[in-house]
């Protein structure tokens, strides 16, 4: 892996970062094994060769996500996150194309509103804001925690619950072998792709994901894209 870095980063903590969000940090000799064991995924892998999970790229930016796309549609969220980035984000020149980042925590910790933004919304990303300036959101720190300390320390930040502080796990900490036990649009996937008569509870999900190991994140991940017609999880910034 190649690359120019732009900017003051020390350049080993942003090829870190970088391998961290495209899952190159990871050994994957062992996925196809994965798919002998299991029809569904060999299924999986024919229909996504060469994948790996694009990652967040760090706990902060997928906690906002999880706050703003909460109660609204991914399409409606992705709206509001790319209207952020472009009002209240950094920018940076890219060979003539500019590209905008998401706020950063500073910003988001003065937040006074923002169009599509509800509720306690605005409230819960200034707290946010507040707790990615004090540390507490330091992604490989929460990577070195156990997995349930970062998950209750997720879990406290105010608006992340169970789902959220399993998503900012999987998909931004990279934990590469656990399972998504709160996500009722995976039990459907299963259900399809396993040709079940029912949602599996999660008793059988883990079953089923016994067969799935050292990869379990990875297989979740490509059975949620069966339901977007093969689409992956995106973290688009908005493009000028």
């Amino acid at each position: 892996m190649t690359g120019t870095v732009y900017g003051e980063p020390a350049v080993d903590a942003v090829a870190a970062q970088t391998a961290r969000i495209l899952s190159l940090d990871v050994d994957g000799r062992e996925w196809p094994n994965v798919a002998e064991r299991d029809s569904v995924v060999a299924r999986l892998q024919l229909m996504f060769p060469g994948f790996r999970p694009v990652n967040w790229s760090n706990a902060y930016e997928a906690a906002a996500w999880c706050l703003i796309s909460s109660r609204i549609t991914t399409r409606q969220a992705q709206s509001i996150k790319e209207r952020m980035c472009r009002e209240l984000g950094a920018s940076i020149d890219i060979h003539g194309h500019r590209l905008f980042c998401f706020p950063a925590p500073e910003v988001i910790a003065h937040l006074k509103g923002f169009q599509g933004l509800f509720g306690r919304k605005v409230e819960y990303l200034n707290a946010l804001g507040r707790a990615a300036l004090a540390g507490d959101l330091d992604t490989e720190a929460l990577r070195r925690m156990p997995h349930g300390e970062s998950l209750e320390t997720l879990k406290r930040l105010p608006g992340i619950g169970e789902f959220g502080s399993q998503l900012i796990r999987l998909r931004a900490l990279s934990a590469v072998d656990e399972l998504p036990t709160s996500e009722r649009r995976l039990l459907g996937a299963v259900r399809t792709e396993y040709r079940l008569t029912h949602d599996p509870d999660i008793g059988e999900l883990e079953r089923i994901a016994e067969g799935w190991r050292p990869y379990r994140m990875w297989v979740a991940v490509s059975l949620r894209r069966t339901l977007a017609g093969g689409a992956g999880m995106t973290h688009s910034r908005a493009a000028g």
